[in-house]
């Protein structure tokens, strides 16, 4: 077993702009607080060094070598309870990026206005951008095109939204919020409204799918007709994911089709003018995946699927 040097945190004045290159959240898990930096590599003080699978994870996330150096658990957090004293619980939104080029993403850390950490495709892969999103709590997961798949893995294991990043940039002129007719909606739409409120133009977009017509005599509506019935179940929820938008001050249209639904989302987004693709992901996210398939590769729209952040 390897002995590690012991560092008492009392004879030691923090660099704060290099200890916070370690995401606050990931530092407070692993106990870890990068001290200095030596050539092509990182002094870090943890908790518990003896921790390979941690040390392996703290490198990667910081994209260099790092020397662990044993530390006290108590001054380790308490060290950490003054360098992010500023920041709360809440605090600023963190976002996870993974393949994508430093320029694009300070583009969208502009456009969502949030923290941004990029782990080098070639150094690190999908299972270490998996564990880093959960353990350090990011709020946003951001990927570039991945094969079929590695992606139904993906969205299945992520605890983030996840953001695909199919074009080269990130514009907001015109956004395609696809509801589903469930509560998921109301969490893209969380999304969405703060991300419109700089101009965009929102069209909420649902599908009745095709199916067997209702027995004679009965009365509720079906198909198209159901989700223009105010009084039934999906055109409330149409007509209430509609007026969230006009209360926030949002320009927006509605769009209904009928059909298999991954198809008429495809074809929506091949005839429209979209800049990003919203959609919620229930369950597993098979149904994303089924979207993604029906749209060709020559439609290169980001698309960003919401699931429930999980810790």
């Amino acid at each position: 077993m390897t002995d590690y040097p012991f560092l008492s945190l009392s004879r030691v004045t923090l660099d704060l702009e290099l200890a916070r290159q370690l995401p606050r959240r990931l530092a407070y898990y692993y106990l870890a607080i990068p001290l200095a930096r030596d050539e092509d590599q990182l002094t870090v003080v943890m908790a518990y060094p003896e921790n390979q699978a941690a040390v392996a994870m703290l490198q990667a996330v910081l994209g260099t070598p790092i020397v662990p150096v044993q530390g006290s658990p108590h001054e380790i957090k308490a060290a950490l309870n003054l360098l992010w004293s500023e920041q709360n619980e809440i605090g600023t939104s963190q976002i996870l990026c993974w393949g994508v080029p430093e320029e694009r993403a300070q583009q969208i850390a502009q456009v969502f206005d949030a923290q941004v950490l990029c782990l080098d495709a070639g150094t690190s892969d999908l299972e270490t951008v998996l564990t880093v999103a959960r353990e350090g709590r990011y709020s946003l997961t951001v990927l570039d095109t991945l094969p079929a798949e590695s992606l139904s893995h993906f969205l299945r294991a992520s605890s983030t939204p996840v953001l695909l990043m199919r074009s080269e940039a990130l514009t907001l002129q015109h956004i395609l919020l696809v509801l589903r007719g469930h509560s998921p909606d109301d969490n893209v739409l969380d999304w969405v409204i703060p991300l419109a409120k700089t101009g965009a133009q929102i069209t909420l977009f649902t599908v009745a799918p095709t199916g067997a017509r209702p027995k004679r005599g009965a009365r509720l509506p079906s198909g198209l007709a159901a989700l223009l019935a105010d009084d039934s179940a999906p055109g409330e929820h149409i007509a209430t994911c509609a007026r969230r938008l006009t209360e926030s001050g949002i320009q927006g249209v509605i769009k209904l089709r009928q059909g298999i639904p991954e198809e008429q989302i495809a074809a929506e987004v091949t005839q429209g003018d979209y800049d990003l693709i919203t959609i919620a992901a229930e369950a597993h996210g098979d149904f994303v995946q089924r979207v993604l398939n029906a749209m060709t590769s020559n439609h290169r729209q980001p698309v960003l699927v919401i699931k429930p952040i999980t810790d």
